[in-house]
């Protein structure tokens, strides 16, 4: 049976830090040291996979100061935590064999902190599914930068040369576009809570990793006419974080409250969708959730 684990770390730390850029980037840096430290090869490969990764980390909170989130700066004395979820097996079992390591340290810029307690939480992907559909009105919390990748053709999926198109990609066929009418988009970013954008990113993790099939793909579809955005209560605001500061590889994503709206209601797909929207709470969302982009928290508005 497929499923989430969840490891959270807190850690001791004595010396202020001040992270070169989005404290993510330095939890995304640990977890493959961490991984690296049992299995160098196994680490190396999946830090090199172009596949849909299957972990996802949080950046630095600070517990003292209302689990604060972590951009740049690391006061101490403090206990901050990190957090790392994880959807494979082989992958689970390593870090499994990282915590039992007697004086866990990590590195944090220049020195060592200590790892005072592990918790562990696991979670079912049949689990996810309940009774209780999507809410008409509903509002997610952006909790760090988040940001979609378009697809890379501009098409409509109700097209049949689009659905063509994807089953042929799923064969393995080799096919450059679906036909010569569609435009090209290039898979550019987009930092923007676009439903469909957020549900189709959501539908590729469950896809990938779960073993519970549900209809992802035609609740995507449905959500293209069927969600809309409803306001913005305190505005979204968007950043840009540069991975390293000496070169400019850089990522914009937008944080903040958004809320939605379904105008045509279908408690089918709404059910699958609240399973989806209750996974992508622990596997983040978006690009670079191995650097602890989009976080999220869902809220029914009754």
């Amino acid at each position: 049976m497929s499923s989430i684990s969840s490891f959270t770390l807190r850690i001791a730390v004595n010396h202020p830090i001040v992270f070169q850029s989005f404290s993510g980037f330095a939890s995304c840096g640990i977890f493959y040291n961490l991984i690296k430290s049992v299995d160098e090869d196994f680490a190396e490969k999946l830090h090199s996979s172009k596949k849909l990764a299957p972990f996802s980390v949080t950046p630095f909170f600070i517990e003292n100061i209302h689990n604060k989130i972590v951009y740049r700066n690391l006061p101490a004395p403090s206990i901050a935590s990190i957090s790392f979820s994880i959807m494979d097996n082989k992958l689970c079992d390593i870090f499994r064999e990282v915590i039992l390591k007697q004086d866990l340290y990590v590195d944090l810029i220049n020195f060592k902190a200590k790892v005072i307690s592990i918790a562990v939480n696991t979670y079912k992907f049949s689990d996810l599914i309940s009774n209780e559909p999507l809410a008409s009105k509903f509002t997610i919390k952006f909790l760090t930068p988040t940001s979609f990748r378009h697809s890379i053709f501009d098409c409509c999926p109700e097209c049949p040369y689009y659905h063509n198109y994807i089953i042929k990609i799923k064969k393995g066929e080799k096919i450059e576009k679906p036909c010569k009418y569609v435009v090209q988009c290039s898979g550019m970013l987009v930092p923007l809570p676009i439903p469909s954008l957020m549900f189709r990113n959501i539908a590729r993790i469950w896809s990938k990793f779960s073993d519970v099939r549900l209809d992802v793909e035609g609740a995507v579809r449905w959500t293209e006419n069927a969600i809309t955005i409803a306001g913005f209560p305190n505005g979204i605001r968007t950043v840009r974080l540069y991975e390293h500061p000496t070169t400019n590889k850089w990522i914009v994503g937008f944080t903040g409250t958004v809320r939605f709206s379904i105008r045509e209601y279908n408690e089918r797909y709404a059910k699958i969708l609240a399973a989806l929207i209750k996974m992508a709470e622990l596997t983040n969302v978006g690009v670079r959730r191995t650097a602890g982009f989009g976080m999220i928290k869902y809220f029914a508005k009754t």
